[in-house]
């Protein structure tokens, strides 16, 4: 469980002339986020206003409460209002990393695998099994 609730707002003019300070001036101001008591706004300068490239604004932002009652309250008023949309805002799900282990597939980083050293003198076992390590030089 993460520590804050997001609320997602729709419905911002989009331009570049209203700064982040601004747009959420008067977001606090409309619906009255600092002045209640009952409202655990996260506090200025956390409500996040998303920006194109070009550093217009995109239309969306997000503002952060301490507890999902206050994030529910000020949804409804700024639904009640009209002019703007909100909604509690989903997570992102994470993906998940695949495991190819399991699968018998070698890794593609790889070259080409190593194989077994080849010895440049030939091993002479003698009858008893043992290696006499003298090639081909008899006594």
């Amino acid at each position: 469980m993460s520590s804050w609730t997001q609320v997602y707002v729709t419905g911002i003019s989009k331009g570049i002339i209203p700064t982040d300070e601004e747009i959420e001036a008067n977001l606090v101001k409309k619906y009255n986020l600092s002045d209640d008591d009952s409202i655990l706004w996260a506090g200025e300068g956390t409500t996040l206003i998303k920006r194109d490239a070009q550093g217009a604004c995109r239309g969306f932002a997000f503002l952060s409460f301490y507890s999902l009652d206050s994030a529910s309250v000020v949804i409804e008023r700024i639904n009640a209002d009209g002019i703007l949309q909100a909604e509690l805002s989903q997570p992102k799900e994470k993906k998940k990393k695949v495991d190819n282990d399991d699968k018998g597939l070698h890794d593609l980083r790889l070259r080409r695998q190593r194989k077994k050293p080849i010895r440049k003198h030939p091993v002479i076992t003698s009858s008893n099994g043992k290696r006499t390590n003298l090639g081909n030089k008899t006594k």
